[in-house]
């Protein structure tokens, strides 16, 4: 019997009650165009290597711009292309207002909430990439190991390796679990590869990579070349969604109702 790889729907990760706080970070990387928002003044100065952002600062990109951030417990944050992010006072809490960001924390360390538009949850997971969708919600796509999403009512769902869910606005159940073309995701992501340092789970990353694909290559697995966003079987999916990242297709056993 083939396996399914599919996503499951809204994100709110149950954190560990010993998760340091996240309230501010250091720039460790500076890629172009980057600027810090005072909460206070509303003023933008350039990002600089060394500098301490704090909340409620904002950080802001521009088009291939990016940049990185390393807390005190060596939490990782990467920014990417034309996103505004920012960490919350209290707690392990961020707002995307939009645009991507990969999370990178040593096992152990903790997750945090994201909140994008009218969506919140907690995510927990090693390494993981959040996108706003455009529609007030986002996205989380789990690079490596595993992670648990939970809904503010209290749904939750486990992300593996490669799978992807969708938090949208006013969701109270989850959506499918999918599963995504994890090699293509990551081949083309500058999120993973447009810095100088390797992410430190990168090994993790590449053992995922190289499990999916040696399960596309026997068959068990199909790429569908649909990509998430227009994934339609059914409400609660994330149809409809815009953003930038299309270059991740689904992966599935062979469903006859991709057949027509």
């Amino acid at each position: 019997m083939k396996a399914k790889l599919l996503l499951a729907g809204a994100l709110c990760v149950c954190l560990p009650a010993f998760a340091a706080q996240l309230t501010e970070s250091t720039f460790t990387e500076v890629v172009k165009d980057v600027n810090v928002v005072a909460a206070s003044t509303k003023v933008a100065q350039a990002a600089a290597i060394n500098e301490l952002v704090k909340a409620p600062d904002l950080v802001r990109t521009g088009p291939q711009s990016r940049a990185e951030l390393t807390a005190s417990d060596q939490t990782i944050t990467r920014i990417g292309a034309n996103s505004v992010f920012s960490f919350e006072p209290t707690g392990r809490d961020i707002n995307l207002e939009k645009g991507n960001v990969l999370f990178h924390s040593p096992a152990g360390k903790g997750g945090g909430t994201i909140r994008s538009g009218g969506a919140a949850a907690a995510v927990l997971g090693t390494t993981l990439i959040v996108s706003s969708t455009g529609n007030g919600g986002f996205k989380v796509i789990l690079l490596e190991g595993k992670g648990t999403v939970t809904l503010p009512n209290g749904k939750t769902a486990a992300l593996k390796a490669g799978q992807l869910v969708f938090v949208l606005p006013g969701q109270t159940e989850f959506g499918r679990v999918l599963t995504i073309n994890l090699g293509k995701l990551v081949g083309g992501s500058t999120l993973v590869n447009g810095f100088s340092n390797p992410l430190s789970s990168m090994p993790l990353i590449q053992a995922a990579i190289d499990d999916q694909n040696k399960k596309l290559k026997n068959g068990q697995l199909n790429d569908t070349g649909v990509t998430p966003e227009n994934f339609n079987p059914g409400p609660g999916n994330g149809t409809g969604t815009i953003d930038n990242n299309t270059y991740h297709n689904l992966i599935l056993p062979q469903l006859k109702f991709f057949k027509g």
